[in-house]
């Protein structure tokens, strides 16, 4: 099996990690009972804290809750290691795993196990905070080293309880976390209420691509093809200058320097990657990015002109 198709075999993991209270949990039981169309395996530490609707449960099996829409949950119990090897053991396979970090875990350890355990890829690591303590939290003697811990390892970050601060508070609190985690893209939020396409970046692996742009909130979907090749060191010389307001994007691209294949675009937060999939069997193949914003305008004419630049 060649390393394009392992990569399409490989399932994608995201790490959801955040302070004991930050809405960690909120978020996960959003995505248990979202409709995204995703069969999903969540990992929790305690089953206890998870609200899953009755209606959606078809077995309780010890370490294990399946879902009437696919999904699975989990609990680590003595080792995460020993679930993920549960989870892919499925009959059907999981489209995608949500690792749910404890609160005073550092995520960046935990993705660890994305990157490398056979048959999972790293899709992301996403931090939640708590808009209303971060910052007394992180300069607490005994728990403000696993607050920036987690701060630092975030791709994403998901600013919660916004509504409990000022306009002033938010500026300042803005501020701060674009210089505590100046690698992380910031999503504001309201009692965790997330598109699901934001945390499982779900588009570019073979889904159909929205056409033009779709509106979800706050958020919006914009949606690029083309069929003239795309020269790679522009492209990721274009992406690197994308705007803070592009929060994932996701792609199958036709490459000019390696025409036969298509390549597998992911950026989550400012991480991008660029991978070798399958070749293409069309003669003429069509490339296709999805973005998805926040606070962006014009989200669909400004991802036409910055990859126009790009096409050959």
């Amino acid at each position: 099996m060649s390393p394009a198709d392992d990569h399409q075999l490989m399932i994608p993991v995201t790490v959801i990690g955040g302070y004991l209270g930050a809405g960690k949990t909120t978020l996960i039981n959003g995505l248990l009972g979202g409709d995204h169309g995703r069969r999903l395996a969540v990992l929790v530490n305690d089953f206890g804290e998870i609200n899953i609707d009755a209606a959606l449960i078809t077995a309780h099996d010890g370490d294990t809750i399946s879902l009437a829409n696919g999904c699975v949950c989990c609990t680590i119990a003595d080792a995460l290691g020993t679930a993920l090897d549960n989870v892919l053991g499925l009959t059907p396979a999981p489209d995608h795993i949500v690792i749910e970090a404890s609160g005073v875990a550092n995520p960046a350890k935990i993705a660890m196990y994305g990157q490398g355990w056979p048959g999972l890829r790293l899709d992301g690591i996403v931090t939640v905070v708590d808009g209303d303590s971060v910052r007394a939290r992180s300069t607490d003697k005994f728990v403000g080293t696993t607050v920036m811990q987690q701060l630092a390892a975030a791709e994403l970050l998901i600013l919660n309880k916004m509504d409990l601060l000022s306009e002033r508070q938010h500026m300042d609190l803005q501020q701060w976390l674009r210089g505590t985690s100046p690698q992380a893209t910031i999503v504001e939020t309201i009692f965790g209420q997330l598109p699901a396409e934001i945390l499982l970046g779900q588009y570019g692996d073979g889904i159909s691509l929205p056409d033009g742009a779709e509106s979800h909130g706050d958020f919006e979907t914009a949606a690029f093809r083309t069929d003239r090749p795309l020269d790679r060191a522009r492209l990721m010389s274009q992406i690197a200058a994308w705007p803070a307001g592009v929060l994932r994007a996701k792609g199958l691209l036709h490459l000019t320097d390696d025409p036969a294949h298509r390549y597998i675009l992911q950026l989550v937060g400012k991480r991008c990657t660029l991978e070798m999939g399958p070749p293409w069997l069309a003669e003429r193949p069509d490339s296709q990015i999805v973005v998805i914003s926040a606070g962006l305008d014009m989200a669909s004419d400004w991802l036409e002109a910055s990859l126009s630049a790009v096409c050959l």
